[in-house]
């Protein structure tokens, strides 16, 4: 049998991710943590960032942050859902990318592993089972 996810638990994840993703914009501009080769900038000296990757990070975060605030569990299944499958097929581009680059294959293995993390992660408690909602309490009797 499958875990199940409260709708709860999705909020702290999808809140914790959030966090996550405005932590890796944020670091992509700490000195000394980003190398300039020629016009690229490589984050710790091996992730490529550009402007476009800030976007997309920055955009992820503010709709995971969006759906973690509200906390209705179909909206944080959906950002999900949504961002689950993009950051899967972006890490499937890109490893299929590295068939044909010049980079080693287990270089573009660790360069997409994050993205494949992300994905199975969200994609994970997307799909998860919903749990089962607490059983109502009976009403107190009140004695006359």
């Amino acid at each position: 049998m499958r875990p199940t996810v409260s709708a709860a638990q999705l909020r702290v994840v999808v809140a914790v991710f959030a966090v996550l993703f405005i932590l890796v914009v944020a670091s992509g501009w700490v000195p000394g943590w980003y190398t300039m080769h020629g016009t690229e900038r490589r984050l710790f000296g091996l992730f490529m960032m550009s402007a476009l990757d800030d976007i997309t990070h920055g955009v992820s975060a503010l709709a995971l942050a969006a759906a973690a605030l509200r906390g209705r569990e179909s909206e944080l299944r959906l950002v999900c859902t949504a961002l689950g499958w993009y950051y899967a097929l972006d890490a499937l581009f890109f490893l299929l990318y590295g068939f044909v680059n010049e980079k080693p294959w287990p270089a573009d293995l660790a360069l997409n592993a994050p993205h494949v993390a992300i994905s199975v992660v969200l994609l994970t408690l997307a799909y998860a089972p919903r749990a089962a909602a607490a059983p109502a309490r009976a009403p107190i009797a009140v004695a006359q």
